[in-house]
């Protein structure tokens, strides 16, 4: 019992590999698809490929094939489809006029039961929904620019106006003498009594106010003892000066002297 248990096993291994190598047989007996050499190429090279087509076929004929299903679709939706007949292998003849009768009996009775339509009242209808698209977008971009145009003469005039307000007109052979004198006064200058002195520049810049009062005589000694104090001692470090710029000048002379 036990030996025959252990022979189950391996044989349904081998049932299993039996049905692998069918399949792959079946696999390669069929026919192969037109698309499977694409498959195994790569997709960068696939796209290369499509894009070197397009360009062999032109821009024309992508054009036509863009616009054939937009055209098949329309007539499909409009339309009764107009049958084209073309007679099977093993058709015979009376069964292949019995078609094309049927058919025929099918697409007159369409034609006969089918609503009434007016296509060129459609299309007048389209065609001045799109007129007057056109005149309102017209109507917007018209009323725009003139807006424009009409603030441009605005601000023209302004700058006319400015112009003119600060032209001065001067007539043939006028000289003038003096600078103009501004007789208005400025809104913000502030209010001057009559009887004010008026005070120095550097004075009014300084914060201090120039002593009218004549000096004493003994004021006036002291600050004439101080200015020739002062006096003497610019001189002396002038002096000074003067004998270190000698005596730097002579030790230069020496040194060249040495040298030479």
């Amino acid at each position: 019992m036990v030996k025959q248990s252990s022979n189950k096993p391996g044989n349904s291994t081998d049932q299993q590999k039996k049905d692998r190598d069918k399949r792959k047989m079946q696999r390669k007996d069929v026919k192969p698809r037109p698309d499977e050499h694409l498959e195994q190429i790569p997709f960068r090279l696939r796209e290369i490929m499509k894009s070197k087509e397009k360009m062999k076929m032109g821009s024309k004929k992508l054009k036509k094939m863009r616009t054939t299903p937009f055209n098949a679709q329309t007539e499909t939706s409009d339309d009764i489809p107009v049958p084209h007949f073309r007679r099977g292998k093993q058709e015979s003849e009376s069964a292949y006029l019995k078609r094309m009768s049927r058919e025929t009996e099918h697409v007159l009775f369409l034609t006969n039961n089918q609503s009434e339509r007016q296509p060129e009242l459609h299309l007048e209808e389209t065609e001045t929904k799109s007129n007057k698209q056109k005149s309102e977008k017209k109507k917007l971009f018209d009323k725009g620019r003139l807006e424009r145009l009409h603030k441009k003469k605005l601000s023209q005039k302004e700058e006319k106006a400015e112009k003119e307000m600060f032209k001065d007109e001067v007539q043939f052979g006028e000289v003038a003498m003096q600078p103009p004198a501004l007789t208005a006064k400025p809104r913000k200058a502030p209010g001057k009594s009559q009887g004010a002195s008026k005070d120095l520049l550097l004075n009014s810049l300084l914060g201090q106010t120039a002593s009218t009062v004549k000096p004493s005589m003994a004021r006036q000694r002291m600050m004439e003892e101080e200015r020739e104090r002062v006096v003497q001692a610019y001189r002396q470090l002038k002096k000074q000066k003067q004998e270190q710029q000698e005596k730097q000048e002579k030790q230069k002379s020496m040194k060249k002297k040495g040298f030479k």
